[in-house]
This record gives C-alpha cells, sequence and structure tokens, in this order.
C-alpha cells in the first residue's frame, strides 16, 4: 500500500509504503468502544464527595412528638429529607480500568486503518514554520485544508516549544508526538496530519506481528 506525501502547501511531493498490518486491519466496533471506555474512566478523578447520615454532627432526638400535631412524622435532625445529608450519594473511588496490551494495540491499528480508508489521514514531509506564530501556524493549516479537530502527529525530535505555543492557540487542533498516539484521540479527530519522520515511528513502534516472530504477546 502506497501513502502520498505531500508538502505545507497540499502538493504531492512523494510517496511511502504502508504496513498492511498497521494500516490495514478489520474495524472491530465492540472491542474499540471497550478501550475508549477505559480510556475515559482512567481520567476521571473520582473525588466526588457527599455527607452521609452519619457523617452529620446532630443531635439524635426527634424533633417534635411523634403524634398529636397532625403532621408528619419527623425522625432526626441529620435525616436526608432534611437536607443535612445525602441518600446514596457519590463517595470517593477509582475508576480505573485495566485493557490488555494486545487489545489496546489491536484497537489502535484499527482506528488507524479506519483513518486511512475513509481519506482521513495526510502525510506531509514535515511540518515547520520559519517564524513561529499563530499566524503562520494558521496559514499553513489553512493551505493543507485541514477541518476542525485535526491531530497533528509528530516525532518527539520535531517538536519543541516554540512549535507548541504557536499551535495551542488554534481552536480545535492538538499536536502530540507519534510515540504518545491513543485511540481515543484517533478517533475524536476529523483528521490526522503525520510527518513523514512520526509516520516512520508509528510503523516501527506498532508493526510488530507477534505471529510473523513466533511471540506471545504480553498481556
Amino acid at each position: 500500500m502506497k501513502v502520498d506525501v505531500k508538502n505545507i502547501k497540499g502538493e504531492v511531493i512523494d510517496n511511502l509504503s504502508a504496513s498492511d498490518f498497521v494500516w490495514n486491519q478489520s474495524m472491530n466496533e465492540i472491542m474499540v468502544h471497550q478501550v475508549v471506555v477505559a480510556q475515559l474512566n482512567n481520567k476521571r478523578q473520582g473525588t466526588s464527595n457527599t455527607l452521609r447520615r452519619r457523617d452529620v454532627n446532630y443531635s439524635t432526638a426527634k424533633l417534635r412528638g411523634q403524634k398529636g400535631a397532625g403532621r408528619a412524622r419527623v425522625g432526626s435532625r441529620s435525616s436526608h429529607v432534611l437536607g443535612n445529608s445525602v441518600a446514596h450519594g457519590p463517595h470517593p473511588r477509582s475508576y480505573n480500568q485495566k485493557i490488555q496490551k494486545k487489545v489496546r494495540k489491536a484497537s489502535l491499528r484499527m482506528v488507524l486503518s479506519e483513518k486511512l480508508k475513509g481519506g482521513e489521514v495526510m502525510v506531509i514531509d514535515k511540518f515547520e514554520l520559519k517564524e513561529f506564530s499563530a499566524k503562520k501556524a494558521s496559514s499553513i493549516i489553512k493551505s493543507l485544508g485541514l477541518p476542525q479537530k485535526t491531530l497533528i502527529v509528530m516525532q518527539n525530535s520535531e517538536i519543541n516549544e516554540e512549535l507548541l505555543g504557536s499551535l495551542k492557540n488554534i481552536t480545535n487542533i492538538k499536536t502530540i508526538a507519534s510515540n504518545l498516539i491513543n485511540t481515543y484521540d484517533i478517533m475524536n479527530s476529523n483528521q490526522l496530519v503525520i510527518t513523514r519522520e512520526a509516520f516512520k515511528s508509528i510503523e516501527e513502534i506498532w508493526d510488530s506481528n507477534p505471529k510473523k516472530r513466533g511471540i506471545k504477546d504480553e498481556d
């Protein structure tokens, strides 16, 4: 499989061979859904807390007599009915959800394949700015015709503070290193822009077919 490589003007200047093991996988929506849910759960802090009846320090004496008033009976001051505590409210907990390594890897290959099949992957030679500014970065994004919610993937060595500073104020543009890509970020984007070096890095990291090497993938 061949993938076109463009310059920052959007002109095709070369092509790269793409590994079928990374870029031509069949979609398993159930598996991808499990991984996305796990990723979102792992981002949750789990710090919500409410007072239970036992946490409220009030007298346990009845507020009024049980009978004779012609009104509903009332228990202690700490009752949640009076708004002083919460019945079955949230309490601190861990939402951490473990996903097997082989499942996480497989889901990533699936979403990369879907993006490529859907024409939502653009490989560029390099994303470099002669002058670091949001205006210059915006002009490149405009010349490439990138839609909203674009994920720009670069090799670690290509990322620097000046470049990130130029891109961070552009709405709906996210930058990520090639070794940190994940299923959720890819699924949540409308376009993947990958530099040539990042494309090679992705294949080096994810094109490790254990069946070819006779190695059992770890959990």
